[in-house]
């Protein structure tokens, strides 16, 4: 498992963030396929807000999900609602 490099991540041209909370697990897989198809070739990594606390749908998707951009799929380990892509 990747250790997350916080100067890689939190550069901002290279990274985005997006926020799931509230969606079904079909919408959410819908907006991630939606993103990740359309993030310029210079962003490596994807953070995925999906929450824990109302459930773990949304979080077993993330960290299953597959998309050709996506090279490793990281979960972060100071907030369980959240998940990195590390992307191609």
């Amino acid at each position: 498992m990747r250790k997350i490099d916080r100067k890689k991540s939190d550069n901002k041209k290279n990274s985005r963030q997006i926020n799931l909370h509230g969606m079904n697990t079909e919408d959410a897989r819908k907006r991630l396929c939606e993103t990740l198809d359309g993030l310029p070739a210079n962003v490596k990594t994807l953070s995925v807000i999906h929450g824990f606390a109302g459930g773990t749908a949304l979080k077993d998707m993330a960290r299953s999900f597959w998309h050709v951009r996506i090279d490793e799929i990281v979960p972060t380990f100071a907030n369980d609602g959240e998940t990195v892509f590390y992307l191609k």
